[in-house]
């Protein structure tokens, strides 16, 4: 990515951030970054392209600080799940708005959705190679790596939304249930796996 596209996509993400999508128009990214309106539709056709590459850039750092953690893995699958979603909390914190926004009916139809489904399935990826890790170091017993990936990751995204949805019906988003999002999908997730850890006699 050149430095203008990664200047333009911080900016965006600035203003995304604190007033969401809908919100923010691209005559104020273009006055942040102090060029002209034609300048910025020349890197990006229409605000929704400028969306896209925000929410990936976004996704991509995500996915880059789980990998990190995944390569920890010592034999204690619940810290990694734990550090997992610790990471996503960090980042919910930073960008409630953007996941308010993510669920609003405004953006279906726009391509986003298929955006964040190739997040949600490199989501599933990562607990999956977890999952294949601890079942080799013969901490877990799963019958289908797959499918368990598939449906904690559901859960753990479920719980999220769930959390969330009183700020999306209600316009107001407040960065303090993410903390509340976090305990509850922790528990959640020792709830799931206490009963699939061996416990070595």
């Amino acid at each position: 990515m050149d430095s203008k596209r990664e200047q333009i996509i911080q900016a965006a993400l600035k203003r995304f951030s604190h007033y969401g999508f809908n919100k923010t128009a691209m005559s104020e990214i273009a006055m942040d970054l102090n060029i002209t309106k034609a300048n910025l539709y020349y890197y990006y056709s229409d605000k929704n392209a400028l969306i896209k590459e925000v929410l990936a850039y976004i996704s991509d750092e995500i996915l880059t600080q789980q990998y990190l953690i995944l390569k920890q893995y010592d034999g204690s699958i619940l810290d990694v799940l734990c550090k997992l979603l610790e990471v996503k909390a960090d980042f919910l914190k930073d960008y409630y708005v953007l996941h308010i926004n993510e669920n609003l009916e405004w953006i279906k139809g726009q391509g986003i959705g298929t955006l964040l489904e190739q997040f949600h399935q490199k989501n599933i990826k990562i607990v999956a190679d977890l999952l294949e890790r601890a079942a080799k170091h013969g901490e877990i017993e799963i019958n289908s790596i797959e499918e368990s990936a598939t449906s904690y990751t559901e859960i753990m995204e479920g719980l999220s939304l769930i959390r969330s949805v009183s700020d999306m019906i209600s316009g107001m988003p407040d960065a303090r249930n993410v903390d509340v999002i976090l305990e509850s999908q922790k528990k959640a997730t020792k709830f799931i796996f206490n009963n699939k850890i061996k416990v070595e006699n």
